[in-house]
């Protein structure tokens, strides 16, 4: 069971001149909001390079949220170069937080500590610095259900101020609805329950705006415990539904946008904008990158001695053995009809060599039924690392070549280059 307990502390943010920080100082910690000029480089969505000045709207030790006009992929990486010094990171997308009037709000995560980039010395934060930063309304009651926090996305997403509510019963302040208009006053309201037997609820609600008008609402009540144990108040949680459902119809249309749909892997457009990315991470910053293009040999010769259902269940299987035996950071995509690619980071010539081979295998193992026998199939695959010469058009060619190079010698092998 979740409880939220209270804890103390003493927070110290302070603002420094970039300096090498001791390993003692490693530990993460809260978001500070502050405006940092910066300029971002990478590639959007259209394959297109950009370089962007922007500012920041938070920033934490282990990275940022800013607003770009560019589409992002999340997972890519970008470039940040605070304005006007040298100092710079590169981070990988974590996600769109929202539409902001000139494009995107992104959050950015880093690997390495950003203090250097900031000029910032994070330590700890109290809970209620923590709590102003979340993207989720909290609020929290004692035990006579009177409001003790309100932290500002209740603000942001009921339209009352916390000196509007502080102290109130939030049955009084707030108007609760279910689906149906039903009220979820002081008799019918969850946050009793909780109180009365500490076990965590959730609900979808309306909650009635300060505007007036109802807001579809996700609701999470937990109970909060003193150090003894006993049930001291609760918190409530809010998310905003309306949200979440964009955020689903956006996931819904990335999907149809950049999946097979037979498959379900990348399909040929996510695939070249990932080779774009490739390069450009190996250009800028000399990360290594391995390409594989394949095709399965004879196919046309399962599907017409099979029918196409078997060829559709082999391609599936096979999708499926490269999916989960090849290494996590390896990206496999369909790259049309019988043929797939595979972007590989971190490898060089021999490394690729050797997953070239485990891909070969583990296609060979790929089967499916068919009345008394079991059909499967081998793969002629052409192998190539990524050059600074190289466009994502000419790498993917020249695997392309490499491949043919196999069929035309039997099929079944490898050919590098």
């Amino acid at each position: 069971m979740w409880n939220v307990k209270f804890f103390e502390f003493v927070p110290t943010i302070s603002r420094m001149d970039p300096q090498p920080l001791s390993s003692s100082a490693l530990r993460r910690s809260d978001r500070v909001s502050i405006a940092f000029p910066l300029e971002v480089a990478g590639i959007d969505l259209t394959g297109k390079r950009f370089s962007q000045r922007t500012k920041t709207t938070t920033v934490s030790r282990f990275g940022c949220c800013l607003p770009l006009p560019h589409y992002l992929q999340p997972g890519q990486s970008i470039e940040l170069r605070r304005l006007p010094t040298n100092e710079k990171v590169v981070g990988r997308v974590i996600g769109s937080v929202g539409p902001q009037r000139h494009g995107q709000l992104y959050g950015v995560g880093t690997q390495d500590s950003c203090e250097k980039l900031w000029g910032i010395h994070f330590t700890a934060a109290v809970p209620g610095q923590l709590l102003d930063n979340l993207d989720d309304a909290v609020y929290f009651v004692n035990r006579d259900r009177k409001i003790t926090y309100w932290n500002q996305a209740a603000e942001n997403l009921s339209g009352y101020s916390s000196g509007e509510v502080m102290g109130k019963n939030c049955f009084e302040s707030l108007a609760h609805v279910d689906a149906f208009g039903k009220s979820l006053g002081a008799n019918g309201y969850m946050v009793s329950a909780v109180l009365a037997d500490g076990k965590n609820r959730q609900s979808e609600i309306f909650l009635r705006h300060k505007g007036g008008y109802r807001l579809p609402v996700s609701m999470r009540v937990l109970p909060m415990r003193n150090g003894d144990g006993m049930i001291v108040g609760a918190m409530q949680v809010y998310s905003d539904a309306r949200k979440k459902n964009a955020e689903n119809r956006v996931v819904e249309l990335e999907r149809l946008a950049f999946r097979d749909a037979l498959t379900g892997l990348p399909n040929r457009r996510f695939m070249e904008l990932k080779v774009e990315q490739g390069l450009e991470e190996h250009i800028r910053f000399d990360r290594l990158y391995g390409l594989l293009l394949f095709d399965l040999d004879r196919f046309k010769s399962v599907n017409d001695a099979h029918g196409h259902d078997v060829g559709d269940a082999l391609l599936k299987a096979v999708s499926e053995n490269l999916s989960h035996g090849l290494r996590p950071a390896d990206i496999v995509g369909r790259w049309g009809g019988e043929e797939f690619l595979v972007l590989m980071p971190d490898l060089d010539a021999l490394g690729l060599g050797d997953l070239a081979e485990r891909c070969r295998a583990l296609i060979a193992q790929a089967s499916v039924p068919n009345s008394s026998d079991r059909v499967s199939v081998t793969a002629s695959i052409g192998a190539t690392v990524l050059s600074h010469a190289d466009t994502a058009e000419s790498a993917i060619r020249r695997a392309d070549e490499l491949m043919y190079q196999s069929k035309r010698s039997g099929g079944d092998r490898t050919t590098a280059g």
